[in-house]
């Protein structure tokens, strides 16, 4: 072959690259004009989602976007200019390219190319040459560039230049959109719009009680007491501007599905608005739009149980002298807001509730308490505990720390704390001597209110502090109940003075005695007990087992007629914290007199007895006489042949007033029955009555009478009620009241054979009264001779 054979190949080469050139620049064109067109999209499309709801893109959404534009830069790049520019090109085909293209070669330069490596031999071969000779004359001639079509290259070059141009010219008159769509589909930051924003809004909430401002968390739930009110708080920033108004979208979620609403928010001034929410029981998730604002996600208000006191309970230390030590094991539950505690009584105040603390404050008039642990690091670092106390009075106010350790009052879950604690009169003593380092556990004043606040780990306080009043039983003295029995307010100097009664305390009756004094004694004196009370809360004065009364003699005291004698039971009690305390029963008075003088007055009471008797049996004498009456009332009754109702009334009448009138007189008849009791034992405390007397009075007034009272009586009112039921069932009337008659006759009988005792004894007793007149009397003239003499002695002149 010739040496034109070199010349075809470099001009093949030649359009190899041309071709390959073409295609480069139409690629990368092409792929600018769709980055730019991809970009513009992108950007309206945020632009647009923007303007309608204040939000970024998703981040899904944005993430897709942007693995779909490299994806089509990557699948335009690949198409556009990897297929084509590495796609192989034989010499054969860039031959044919341009034989098509230049007709008027003439099939000679694809010939000389496809014979070039099959050379001919002989004529052929001159044949061969001559072809190539032309194609390669005809080649020199051909310019390469007219081989492609230069309008799609210009047309892809200028969109792309005026794509990019117009990318360029965003860049450079806006470059705060370029910088957000770099954020946005690029970097990916969910806030890409934030720093671009007019507007902006704070959101908080205004919590009950006290008007506490909260915050949302990092996700933005903000945890609220289960039907307490609150506020939500939108403040603008001094750096953005305000927002003609703020609008508060909401879902309520509730056991019955969910509810949509929204509300504008009422302003406040210039940059704060607000919007109560009234006793909130259900989730609810928030939405403010303000201007071109609105939270990317949702404020979610999370509705809890606030915390509370489930139980109250005491551990108490009683004081050694009231006799609880056996108590002192159990503990003692409160029910309701108050417990009552004897005065000097330590307990542990034990507080459960219903979910775990963060902090709890104790309140009283006298100080405030806290102790909890630290919210800045979620609970784990327990804070000092801190005692305040308060001077009401001057309005002082101190600041102690305790000695115990933080964090030593909760048990490990936090859902008891407990709390050392003593109930003292002496509290704002012991308050105000305390040092800067206090012990537990902490004095009390009586009656004190305690509030206990909770603040639990979800930062939630209690609505209401829990109120636990603790009484202070202040130890009273002994009750001591006391009455004379079986003597009068006079009494001899030889007699013993019968007193029955009990005492009573609290906590134990530690001792007893008598205390007495005369008119020549001013200090009292003390005379012990036969039996003395040894610590029982309730002690009845006897002078041995079978005897309920305590005898006070008087023969010791050795006391003249004329004295006056005071007397009354003292007890004192087991209190040696704050006592111990005394107290004393009715103050008994006795005037000392002579035997005689003693039996004149019991003499005078007892004709005043038989006057009553007396006339209780007049009285009993005259139901006979009506009873006769009724007889003949009711024979004429019954011998009528109609029973009128009115006559049956009469007869009925009769029938109740005579009920009415025995019974009358038994009650007189058992109260002149215990008058002559209390006459013999008078006479017998007193020692002033012979055993022949008080068996005579034993024997024929008392026993008589006590049988008068327990039968004769009773069966008079027996029988005048089974008259009654006859004359009301008008049935056998006669026979019933028969059968009274004897029992009345028996009944004045046995009164007529008292009575005349009674007389008997009367004669006695008048003689006794006359020898006490004479005795009267005769010192009577003694002093009046005594005053005489005196006074004419006085008076006579001296020689």
């Amino acid at each position: 072959m010739k040496q034109s054979r070199p010349e075809i190949r470099s001009v093949l080469s030649r359009l190899r690259r041309w071709i390959r050139r073409y295609v480069l620049l139409e690629g990368l064109a092409g792929t600018l004009a769709l980055a730019c067109l991809l970009f513009w999209l992108t950007y309206g499309i945020d632009l647009a989602y923007f303007w309608l709801s204040n939000l970024e893109l998703p981040g899904w959404f944005r993430i897709v976007c942007t693995i779909a534009m490299a994806g089509l830069l990557v699948g335009t790049l690949l198409t556009w200019v990897g297929a084509k520019l590495f796609r192989q090109m034989r010499p054969a085909d860039l031959a044919l390219a341009l034989e098509r293209k230049f007709p008027e070669l003439n099939d000679r330069l694809i010939t000389a190319v496809e014979l070039a490596d099959r050379r001919p031999d002989g004529a052929h071969a001159d044949m061969l040459d001559r072809t190539i000779d032309e194609a390669v004359s005809q080649l020199s001639s051909i310019r390469l560039q007219e081989t492609t079509n230069p309008v799609p290259l210009r047309r892809m070059l200028l969109a792309a230049g005026v794509l990019a141009a117009s990318v360029l010219a965003l860049g450079i008159a806006h470059a705060q959109g370029m910088e957000r769509w770099y954020q946005a589909y690029i970097l990916g930051r969910d806030d890409y719009w934030e720093p671009f924003r007019r507007n902006e809004l704070k959101i908080h909430v205004v919590a009950q009680p006290g008007d506490r401002v909260r915050e949302f968390d990092a996700n933005g739930i903000y945890k609220h007491p289960r039907g307490a009110d609150l506020q939500l708080v939108a403040i603008v920033p001094e750096a953005a501007i305000p927002p003609e108004r703020v609008n508060l979208q909401y879902i309520s979620f509730s056991g019955a599905g969910q509810q949509r609403g929204q509300v504008t928010m009422a302003r406040l001034g210039d940059s704060e608005f607000r919007h109560p929410l009234i006793r909130v029981v259900n989730d609810q998730e928030l939405w403010f739009r303000g201007g071109d604002y609105v939270n990317r996600r949702p404020f979610r208000v999370q509705v809890v149980d606030p915390p509370r006191v489930d139980a109250l309970q005491l551990q108490c230390d009683y004081p050694t002298y009231t006799g609880l030590d056996s108590l002192e094991d159990q503990l003692l539950r409160v029910v309701g807001t108050q417990v009552a505690l004897p005065m000097e009584t330590g307990f542990d105040l034990r507080v459960t509730v219903n979910k775990p603390l963060l902090k709890v404050i104790i309140r009283s008039s006298q100080f405030e308490l806290s102790f909890g642990f630290d919210a800045a690091t979620n609970g784990h670092t327990p804070l000092p505990t801190r005692l305040t106390l308060i001077n009401s009075e001057t309005t002082e106010v101190r600041s102690l720390t305790l000695a115990e350790p933080p964090g030593t009052f909760f048990d490990e879950t936090r859902r008891q704390f407990h709390l050392p604690l003593k109930v003292t009169a002496a509290a704002k003593e012991e308050l105000s001597g305390l040092e800067q380092t206090v012990s537990l556990p902490l004095p009390i004043v009586p009656d004190e209110s305690l509030q206990i606040s909770l603040e639990d780990e979800d930062r939630i306080y209690s609505p209401e502090p829990a109120t636990l009043m603790v009484n202070g039983i202040v130890d009273q003295p002994p009750v001591v109940e006391t009455r004379r029995t079986g003597i009068g307010t006079a009494v001899t100097r030889m007699a013993t003075i019968p007193i029955e009664g009990k005492l009573q305390d609290d906590y134990g009756v530690e001792s007893a005695w008598f205390a007495y004094r005369t008119d020549k004694i001013e200090k009292e004196e003390q005379q012990p007990l036969a039996n003395s009370p040894s610590g029982q809360k309730e002690f009845r004065l006897r002078q041995t087992p079978e005897l309920n009364v305590e005898y006070f003699n008087l023969i010791p005291l050795q006391l003249q007629e004329g004295q006056k004698l005071t007397l009354a039971v003292a007890a004192r009690d087991g209190d040696d914290l704050n006592g111990p305390h005394e107290s004393r029963g009715e103050l008994l008075t006795f005037q000392i007199v002579s035997a005689d003088e003693l039996l004149a007055k019991l003499a005078d009471r007892e004709m005043t007895l038989r006057a009553r008797f007396e006339q209780n049996r007049s009285e009993v004498s005259e139901l006979r006489t009506a009873v006769e009456k009724m007889q003949a009332q009711i024979v004429e009754l019954e011998a009528a042949k109609e029973k009128t109702p009115m006559a049956t009334g009469v007869v009925a009448a009769y029938a109740d007033r005579g009920l009415h009138q025995i019974r009358k007189n038994h009650t007189e008849s058992r109260s002149v029955e215990v008058s002559f009791r209390d006459l013999r034992d008078e006479m017998v405390n007193n020692r002033v009555a012979t055993t022949e007397l008080l068996e005579r009075i034993e024997r024929r007034v008392i026993e008589p009478l006590e049988l008068i009272n327990t039968q004769d009586f009773l069966s008079v009112d027996q029988y005048l009620g089974t008259l009654r039921l006859a004359i009301e069932r008008q049935q056998r009337m006669s026979a019933a009241v028969e059968d009274v008659l004897p029992a009345i006759d028996r009944l004045l009988a046995h009164m007529d054979a008292v009575l005349a005792e009674m007389r008997d004894r009367g004669t006695l007793n008048d003689v006794i009264q006359n020898l006490q007149k004479m005795i009267d009397l005769q010192e009577k003239l003694l002093e009046e001779t005594e005053n005489k003499r005196i006074e004419d002695s006085f008076f006579t002149p001296l020689k």
